[in-house]
């Protein structure tokens, strides 16, 4: 809690020396409802499509994890605008290329970000060690895609999507109950699961054939 708190007044106090302290706060209510509207947007083409635009979500979710992380850093580290700026958007493209070009770091990226993104939607508490649980469990949500991708993808998808659709559905008509936004979240989700299985049976996901790969090499 108390390295929360150091980090809020580290921020706050980059961000009064830089000169967007006052016009953050002067815009907030706006700015929080515009992200939340994204949020909800996102959420909801994740839980329906989620697995037939896996490649998009890579990317989108490597974006945001690396801008947030390289912009984090940036803050900590300079007080130039130019240079905290060049930090976030290196960290971004790097992440997001990483996660389209490397298949795995994709996956994780995709499950894992979902993941921890929707738990802290549901659960904004300030506990370090509860973050760190939600980070775990992420990783854990995109290590298992290795062995069942589309099971995998599909369910995360589906649960985080319909989940964060609803709680930010909530969120911007002011209603607070996390157990009501869990249930109708749920019931949302099982309409996308549903239909994206029914989109994978028309259009079943290509499967490499490793024997055919070899005699191709062979030949050649």
């Amino acid at each position: 809690m108390e390295n929360i708190i150091l980090q809020w007044q580290i921020f706050q106090e980059k961000m009064m020396y830089l000169g967007y302290w006052d016009r953050l706060m002067a815009h907030l209510d706006t700015i929080m409802t515009i992200i939340t509207l994204g949020v909800l947007l996102f959420a909801l083409m994740n839980c329906f499509l989620g697995h037939q635009l896996m490649r998009l979500w890579m990317t989108v979710i490597g974006l945001g994890i690396g801008g947030g992380i390289g912009g984090y850093l940036g803050l900590r580290q300079f007080y130039d605008k130019n240079a905290i700026f060049l930090s976030a958007t290196v960290c971004a493209f790097a992440v997001a290329i990483a996660a389209t070009v490397i298949y795995r770091v994709g996956l994780v990226v995709l499950c894992g970000g979902v993941v921890f993104a929707t738990l802290e939607l549901l659960f904004p508490v300030a506990s370090m060690s509860v973050h760190m649980g939600f980070v775990a469990l992420g990783l854990v949500a995109g290590i298992a895609a290795f062995e069942r991708e589309t099971m995998v993808v599909t369910w995360i998808t589906g649960i985080c999507g319909g989940l964060a659709a609803v709680r930010s559905a909530f969120l911007l008509l002011h209603w607070e109950s996390t157990v009501a936004a869990v249930l109708v979240g749920a019931a949302l989700a099982a309409l996308g699961i549903k239909y994206q299985y029914s989109q994978i049976r028309k259009h079943p996901p290509k499967k490499k054939n490793k024997t055919q790969k070899k005699q191709k090499t062979e030949r050649a």
